[in-house]
């Protein structure tokens, strides 16, 4: 039986801490070494980019359309339930920039999508995400920039990679001594010219906040795994808008493993 797809790092106190938890003389958060998640946020900026003037694959933005599923106008159209209407994230900022700010991209099956921002006069974003495309060209020097700027910013929540969107990743230097996986048909050549990034051969994975995944469908899982974590005191919310998108509970998932 295949194992199942990881969900993240949640760690549970070991053997030793339960019996500290259990018998200390102080009951001080400070003693007891609990620290609390904080608070989603209630509007996010996400920035989807683009590089170079490649096609990108029109499955590699469905996350971008997971993740606006938990905002305010969307899940009022789901018949959600008040609890989850009252957990609905405000607002989510899409952009979607590259190096000029103009024009619109190309994306497979013969769409394009309108450009709303340079890296010189983007925001600084909560989540990055980063498509595929089919070009191994390198970044220019203001990608470069632009993604160390805001992989360090206090502001970046999430970086995602989707599919070959990590070797956008890896040329920037930010996946130094850091977990990542991509496709299959790339793993050999990212191991060959990153060896100092620890490659995982995984469905998605993540070291902090950068995720990535091998496909454009696992993708939507490492997203779906991000909300849980990230919206934990929108439960109700994310169960709605997962539920909408077709991806099962955890319950459920557990329940088939």
């Amino acid at each position: 039986m295949p194992s199942p797809t990881p969900r993240g790092y949640t760690t549970f106190p070991s053997s030793a801490d339960l019996f500290y938890f259990c018998t200390t003389s102080s009951t001080s958060e400070e003693d007891l070494n609990i620290h609390y998640a904080p608070p989603s946020k209630s509007s996010l900026k996400i920035g989807v980019l683009i590089f170079g003037n490649d096609q990108i694959q029109l499955m590699d933005l469905a996350v971008i359309d997971l993740l606006a599923k938990i905002g305010r106008n969307r899940i009022s159209r789901l018949n959600a339930s008040d609890v989850a209407c009252d957990e609905a994230v405000d607002e989510l900022d899409i952009r979607y920039v590259n190096e000029s700010g103009e024009g619109s991209f190309a994306i497979t099956s013969g769409a394009r999508m309108p450009v709303t921002n340079s890296f010189e006069d983007a925001p600084k974003f909560d989540i990055l995400v980063i498509p595929g495309s089919f070009s191994a060209s390198e970044l220019s020097v203001s990608a470069t920039t632009f993604l160390a700027s805001q992989s360090s910013s206090s502001e970046m929540t999430a970086i995602f990679c989707v599919s070959s969107g990590i070797l956008r990743l890896a040329q920037s230097g930010v996946l130094y001594q850091k977990r990542a996986t991509g496709p299959p048909s790339l793993l050999r050549l990212l191991r060959q010219r990153y060896p100092d990034t620890l490659w995982q051969n995984s469905a998605w994975t993540r070291h902090d906040h950068l995720w990535s995944s091998t496909s454009a469908i696992s993708a939507l899982e490492m997203v779906a795994a991000w909300m849980r974590e990230y919206f934990w005191d929108r439960s109700e919310a994310v169960r709605c808008a997962l539920t909408a998108a077709g991806i099962s509970p955890l319950d459920e998932d557990e329940e088939r493993l």
